[in-house]
């Protein structure tokens, strides 16, 4: 660190304005120049730049900076970067969960499981070995397990899973010429 910078990063602890204003005008066009390489908007990189010199003066009295100013503003917009990154991710969590439980969207996806579930149902029917067909009922419509399964059927586990595997093919192929129709 320079010692313009240091003297810089003193006054502006002790809440000397120009000193601030300095710092700003000096670094200002090359944080927004650098953030917009992160982002495609350029009002969002003079958000990120205006959020970082806002954050810069509020925290001015604690501020312990032992790296060369430049870096620190630069770190900073790649941390803010992050953290909208973060924020958006989180936003877009949120709609997608608000979206598949809302009650108006859960309608329509009910009836869609439910006439799947039908589909499913129907085509199970179609296996005819009867051993395959209740080894795939055992595990996909009561839900145990592969283990689960062998036991209760007094049967080895790869028999469960050549089961399952044969009530799947004939499965798979019911729904295909029920999607074709």
């Amino acid at each position: 660190m320079s010692f313009h910078e240091e003297e810089l990063l003193l006054s502006l602890k002790k809440g000397n304005a120009k000193a601030f204003a300095t710092i700003y005008q000096q670094y200002y066009k090359q944080l927004i120049i650098f953030a917009r390489t992160k982002v495609d908007n350029l009002q969002e990189a003079e958000d990120m730049v205006q959020e970082i010199f806002t954050s810069l003066w509020q925290r001015r009295k604690e501020l312990s900076i032992n790296i060369s100013l430049r870096h620190y503003l630069y770190r900073a917009v790649h941390l803010q970067y992050a953290y909208k990154c973060r924020r958006n991710e989180v936003a877009r969590r949120f709609l997608t969960h608000t979206y598949y439980t809302s009650p108006d969207s859960a309608i329509p996806q009910n009836l869609e499981n439910k006439e799947l579930g039908q589909q499913i149902r129907d085509a199970a029917r179609q296996v005819s070995a009867p051993a395959c067909r209740k080894v795939f009922e055992l595990l996909y419509l009561q839900e145990l397990s592969h283990k689960e399964i062998a036991e209760d059927m007094n049967i080895q586990l790869q028999v469960v899973k050549n089961q399952v595997s044969r009530a799947l093919k004939v499965i798979r192929t019911h729904l295909r010429e029920v999607e074709c129709v």
